[in-house]
């Protein structure tokens, strides 16, 4: 019987390593997940100011003097960004 088994050290580490490796791995597959969604986002920006584009996208094109979508006032590229 070692030293380390009389006084209890190895379980405590062991257990940290397992919760080390489990951080690890949610880490890893939350940076995915966000990857994912950045690409996703970009997609979704980028056929929409394809519609924006198309006259027979009912609503895509704003109507002359509306000024576009309200929700959208405002807003640019660089508020995206913060």
């Amino acid at each position: 019987m070692s030293q380390d088994d009389i006084e209890g050290d190895t379980a405590p580490a062991s257990d940290h390593q397992e919760l080390a490796a489990e951080a690890e791995r949610s880490a890893e597959d939350l940076k995915h997940q966000g990857d994912k969604l950045d690409d996703d986002i970009e997609a979704v920006k980028a056929d929409w100011e394809h519609k924006q584009e198309d006259q027979s996208v009912p609503g895509a094109v704003p109507d002359p003097g509306e000024g576009g979508d309200p929700a959208l006032r405002g807003w640019s590229e660089e508020d995206d960004e913060s």
